[in-house]
């Protein structure tokens, strides 16, 4: 990953990265615009918006029968919803199905009769802002995954791909293996995404070393048994090697969740529904579980047992589904490895693994994938050699559900809420939903957008900012310093009067993402803008002009920078692309 740094007037990036060296001007060249008449409910010429805001959030909700049908029969007062405990009504109620939707993709009126996603009481009709756009992640985790298990699926997404990926769904491809690849940016051409799959399909799968190196530690066990070796020599090798492996399965386990985090993160400036179906077979909670167990059985050493919760993950993905959440994301994982026996061993070991350590083995990389789905709000499809009907489920939910609105007054912090949703009166019906709402300062928002940005092209510049890199010119043997400049109308930002000035702030963040994919953190800058009272009236026709060197590696780069008004709350974002030359 990149780094960014601050001292006083410079920023610094380490591996791919940039000096970040500022100064501000009006820029006097501008052309002249016509200045913002003021008002009694403006600051600056521009609206006033106080800090604290009521907001409705929205809340997704499946609710399907004992056959694992959707039900779509249901009315407001069905539903039970609470807010951290507290019991809040439901100020916007719909039903969104998959005929609604594709009726209106096709341009033709929505089916009647059904509960529109509309303030209650009402029966408007479908706003465009109520079909929110569906992007869809196919995470290959090959590291994780057995080539033969994985290719079963991948056949059975062909029809998968076909049905689903429509207007609004858009679909990316990315495969991981020890580092993680964007095979294919989102698109909603089908022919992309099968090539894509063509190409995980032809990739090998890391689960097969890691299996044979369980294999080569029961055996070692086996081998102790029949020669009667059970002494300490012997089970102090086996225990080592027990050790070492749960280390190196913990230490792989870091960076693969490490990426899944990189992939949320990359989404998390993307308006609309986002889903990660992610695939593998399993990954451990507890590091080398069945080995420890295996472990006790053989020696007689029961203290092991104990021992395993020194790598036990659980922090790890709760971390990594509170991320999700953060993002508004959910998991729909699917364990590829389908109906195995976890009791019979490899005819290789010569003997049958005992039935407790391997029955926990395979639930340990299973209840993964279960708590991933869970706690996101999406559904885990395991334990079944026949992926059909899970990927219908997973259609399914791109196009149907309720849509269930309370209204929050925002307390303008970063701030984790819990959500409970109920059908008393339903007690036979699954219900599923995202349990944890994040609230987000404006500011995390910002910063999230930026991230986005260095991936997705942002179009989105209230305060018609203007990015413009100059030329660039040697600053070392492999850097090189590209002035950078960021300006934007002083009319679009809220200036107040302080004594002989008028003063306005704005914050500046910024992020870097280099071809290899690796990416910097974001660093935020404030800057305050004065204008003499004198001056106001004319530099209301001006741009307001950042300057900037970069100091940057060869190669190619995407740089993302996000602009915020604290006072009028507005954002703009721009991208840009830098090419240093090699």
């Amino acid at each position: 990953m990149q780094r960014l740094w601050i001292t006083t007037v410079v920023l610094v990036c380490l591996a791919s990265p940039a000096a970040f060296a500022q100064d501000e001007e009006v820029d006097e060249q501008a052309p002249p615009v016509a200045a913002a008449a003021a008002s009694p409910d403006a600051v600056g010429g521009l609206p006033f918006v106080g800090q604290i805001d009521v907001t409705v959030v929205n809340v997704n909700v499946y609710v399907t029968n004992k056959q694992g049908l959707a039900v779509t029969d249901l009315k407001a007062d069905d539903f039970v919803l609470t807010h951290d405990g507290t019991a809040r009504p439901i100020t916007n109620f719909g039903l969104f199905t998959d005929e609604i939707y594709r009726s209106y993709y096709q341009g033709q009126e929505a089916p009647t009769g059904q509960p529109t996603p509309t303030p209650i009481p009402g029966a408007e009709n479908l706003s465009k802002e109520s079909f929110r756009p569906v992007y869809v992640v196919l995470y290959f985790d090959n590291q994780n995954s057995r080539a033969l298990d994985r290719n079963r699926l991948i056949t059975q997404m062909r029809t998968f791909v076909r049905e689903n990926l429509q207007p609004p769904v858009q679909m990316m491809v990315i495969s991981y293996n020890k580092s993680y690849e964007v095979l294919q940016p989102f698109t909603d051409n089908d022919r992309e995404i099968y090539d894509a799959l063509r190409e995980i399909k032809m990739s090998t799968g890391g689960r097969t070393e890691l299996d044979n190196t369980r294999k080569d530690i029961l055996r070692q066990f086996s081998e102790s048994q029949r020669n009667s070796q059970n002494n300490v020599s012997a089970m102090s090798r086996s225990h080592g090697m027990v050790i070492g492996f749960a280390e190196e399965e913990a230490n792989s386990l870091q960076f693969t969740l490490g990426a899944l985090r990189d992939t949320l993160t990359m989404l998390s400036g993307l308006p609309g529904k986002k889903v990660v179906i992610y695939v593998s077979n399993g990954l451990p909670m507890i590091a080398g579980l069945d080995l420890f167990y295996a472990f006790a059985n053989t020696y007689q050493e029961s203290s092991a047992i104990t021992e395993s919760a020194r790598y036990n993950m659980n922090r790890h993905f709760t971390s990594l589904v509170s991320n999700a959440n953060a993002q508004d994301i959910s998991f729909y994982t699917f364990g590829v490895g389908g109906l195995e026996n976890p009791t019979i061993a490899s005819a290789e070991l010569g003997t049958n693994q005992d039935t407790m350590s391997a029955s926990l083995g395979m639930q340990n990389y299973l209840d993964s994938l279960r708590f991933m789905a869970d706690s996101t709000g999406g559904a885990a499809i395991i334990n079944t050699n026949d992926f059909t009907a899970g990927l219908q489920r997973v259609g399914q939910d791109f196009f149907t559900y309720y849509s269930l609105g309370y209204d929050l007054n925002q307390s303008g912090l970063d701030k984790v809420h819990r959500i409970s949703v109920e059908l008393p009166n339903y007690p036979d019906y699954r219900v599923r939903y995202r349990q944890r709402f994040v609230e987000k300062s404006l500011e995390s928002r910002v910063q999230d957008k930026v991230v986005t940005g260095l991936m997705f092209p942002l179009d989105d510049n209230p305060m018609e900012i203007m990015v413009e890199i100059g030329t660039q010119g040697p600053a070392g043997e492999t850097r090189w310093m590209v002035p950078f400049k960021l300006s934007f109308p002083l009319r679009k930002v809220a200036l107040l009067p302080s004594g002989d000035d008028y003063v306005g702030n704005v914050t500046i963040f910024l992020a870097a993402r280099n071809s290899d994919g690796d990416r910097s953190d974001v660093v935020r800058q404030n800057h305050e803008i004065r204008v003499k009272t004198a001056d106001y009236d004319d530099a209301q026709l001006k741009r307001y002009t950042i300057t900037a060197n970069l100091l940057m590696e060869e190669g190619s780069h995407s740089v993302a920078v996000g602009i915020l008004d604290p006072v009028t709350r507005n954002a703009s974002f721009s991208t840009t692309r830098v090419t240093v030359r090699e």
